[in-house]
C-alpha cells in the first residue's frame, strides 16, 4: 500500500499534524538556543503571520477577502478552524456579543496538551490569539488595540480559556 491509498481524512490528518510537530520542534530549537523570551517572541511574530497567510489563501478560495460585518468573520473563521485545526486539534466555540464584538472558548487545545507534555505551562506564552489575529487582519477587520497581550496559557493556571474580542 502506498500513501495515496489512505483516504483523503487521513491523508489531511497525517499532514497537518506533521506540520505541528515541526512546528513543536522548530520553538523547541529556538528556545534551547536563545531562550524562553526570544522563542515566545518570534513564535507569535511567526504564528501571526501563519494566520495572515492561511486566511489569505482560504478567503481566496472561497471567494472572499472580506469579512463585512462579525458574523461573516466568525463564519470564516470556524472554516479556517474547521480546516487548519479540526478537533481533536482543536475545539473553539464562537458566539457574536455584539455588531463589534465577539466570544471565543477554547473547550480544547492542542497547544496545551503539547506544553503540558514539554514542561512548559509557565514561560511559553499562548500565540493561539495571535493567528486570530492573523485571520482579522487578512480579511480587514482590524481588533481593538491591546486586547492580546502576551500571556502563558490560561488553561495550565486551571482557568476557562476565554476571550471577548473587539474589531476597530
Amino acid at each position: 500500500m502506498d500513501s495515496s491509498q489512505l483516504d483523503p481524512k487521513t491523508r489531511e490528518d497525517m499532514i497537518r499534524r506533521a506540520w505541528y510537530a515541526h512546528d513543536a520542534r522548530w520553538f523547541a530549537a529556538v528556545a534551547a538556543e536563545y531562550g524562553m523570551e526570544v522563542a515566545n517572541r518570534l513564535n507569535r511574530a511567526a504564528v501571526r503571520a501563519v494566520g495572515q497567510i492561511e486566511a489569505g489563501r482560504l478567503a481566496r478560495a472561497l471567494g472572499k477577502q472580506r469579512a463585512e460585518n462579525v458574523e461573516e468573520f466568525l463564519e470564516f473563521l470556524q472554516s479556517g478552524l474547521d480546516l487548519y485545526v479540526a478537533p481533536p486539534l482543536m475545539e473553539m466555540e464562537l458566539r457574536k456579543n455584539d455588531e463589534r464584538s465577539y466570544e471565543v472558548t477554547v473547550n480544547d487545545c492542542f497547544v496545551h496538551t503539547n506544553i503540558a507534555k514539554a514542561g512548559i505551562t509557565g514561560t511559553y506564552e499562548c500565540a493561539v490569539w495571535d493567528r486570530v489575529q492573523g485571520y482579522h487582519e487578512a480579511l480587514g477587520q482590524s481588533l481593538q488595540d491591546g486586547q492580546l497581550a502576551g500571556a502563558t496559557c490560561v488553561r495550565a493556571r486551571g482557568q476557562e480559556c476565554r476571550r471577548v474580542l473587539t474589531i476597530k
